[in-house]
């Protein structure tokens, strides 16, 4: 959805409403409203970047003429860094998220997946370069906050808030909030929703972001590791939930997860971020054939990837296992089944561990070098 930058609508739709628009029953209209959602209630606190929090604007903010973004992508990025005092923590990403798509962002934690979502969901601001979330910049800017949720366990709310208050407040954020599948979320994740929020375990927190984020039905859906502090059965049934109602109501959704194999089969699009850097960008089908594995001697593991793109090395006594970039060419097939050497597959969490570590986990000597990501 391409949201036109000199539109601006009287009232931030589903959102922030300072016109007509009714509280749901059972909150105050004076209470602050929970807000994982992208757009929150000014709160008059400083956010450390010389703007109040929360203060969006119903300004049109157009991007700048020629900036070197894609049009296309629904999110679209150029050169982003983001600074904390003197620590730089993104240096220079570049990437564009299509509409209607899936996308990982995927990479251990401490990555800056975290940072890049906070400034993607105007949260937070860049330090330098541009950023377009439908077509505008989306720092305080509530005409994109209206058409985004980000969803996260650690989502702060008023002290006397419960999980239900959570719930009711949400109709304010979200123009297409479907009532009845968050109550259908609600068994399903068995969610007690008259407890209060900072009674809730972190799985329960987990739950509350889920149910906020699916039931929202934004047309732009962040997820920052959602699955935190859920067992292994309440994940799964997150990601099968996610893909089917993904399929009825297509959006953008974003999920930032380090846990890569377990939602591999969800992602259409990949982004591999590690220490502030991309180091992958690629469609889910191409990352998933990114790379192969070649395991056994080690002498002759390393005679036949001498000179190839090795990203990864891993040695235990004699023993050799190599992570190289791209498919097996039929010469290195032979030589690998003449020498009895086994060429196997790398899924996408090996591969993202790969390329995200030093060229070799070994004692002695590596098979190569990794191949340099930019």
């Amino acid at each position: 959805m391409h949201v036109t930058p000199n539109t601006v609508p009287e009232t931030a739709p589903g959102g922030i409403n300072h016109t007509a628009r009714d509280a749901p029953s059972g909150t105050s209209s004076g209470t602050a409203a929970a807000a994982p959602f992208g757009a929150e209630p000014a709160s008059g606190s400083s956010t450390g970047t010389g703007h109040a929090a929360g203060a969006l604007s119903h300004e049109a903010r157009p991007l700048p003429a020629g900036r070197p973004i894609n049009p296309e992508a629904v999110i679209s990025v150029r050169g982003l860094r983001k600074s904390f005092g003197r620590k730089e923590i993104l240096h220079g990403l570049d990437f564009d998220i299509p509409a209607n798509s899936i996308c990982g962002l995927l990479g251990r934690n401490g990555a800056g997946k975290t940072t890049a979502l906070s400034i993607l969901s105007g949260q937070d601001r860049a330090t330098q370069g541009d950023v377009s979330v439908m077509g505008r910049e989306p720092f305080e800017d509530i005409e994109t906050a209206s058409h985004l949720c980000f969803a996260r366990e650690n989502q702060k709310y008023p002290e006397s808030f419960k999980a239900g208050h959570v719930l009711k407040s949400a109709p304010w954020f979200f123009e297409s909030w479907d009532q009845d599948f968050a109550e259908r979320l609600v068994r399903m994740f068995r969610l007690p929703v008259e407890t209060k929020i900072q009674k809730l375990s972190r799985g329960q927190l987990s739950s509350v972001a889920i149910v906020v984020g699916l039931a929202s039905r934004a047309p732009l859906t962040f997820f920052d590791e959602p699955y935190l502090g859920l067992d292994a059965t309440a994940r799964q049934l997150f990601y099968d939930v996610m893909l089917q109602d993904y399929l009825e109501y297509p959006r953008t959704i974003v999920m930032s997860t380090h846990l890569i194999d377990e939602a591999a089969d969800l992602l259409e699009k990949v982004l591999v971020i590690d220490d502030g850097r991309i180091l992958m960008d690629a469609d889910a089908d191409s990352a998933r054939s990114a790379a192969f594995s070649l395991s056994g001697p080690a002498a002759a593991v390393g005679q036949l990837t001498e000179g190839r793109s090795v990203l990864h090395s891993r040695r235990i006594g004699g023993l050799s296992s190599v992570t190289l970039a791209g498919q097996p060419d039929a010469g290195l097939a032979a030589a690998a089944a003449e020498q009895h050497l086994e060429i196997g597959p790398v899924g996408l969490q090996d591969l993202v561990a790969a390329i995200g570590s030093r060229p070799t986990d070994t004692v002695g000597e590596t098979a190569g070098t990794p191949k340099e990501s930019r």
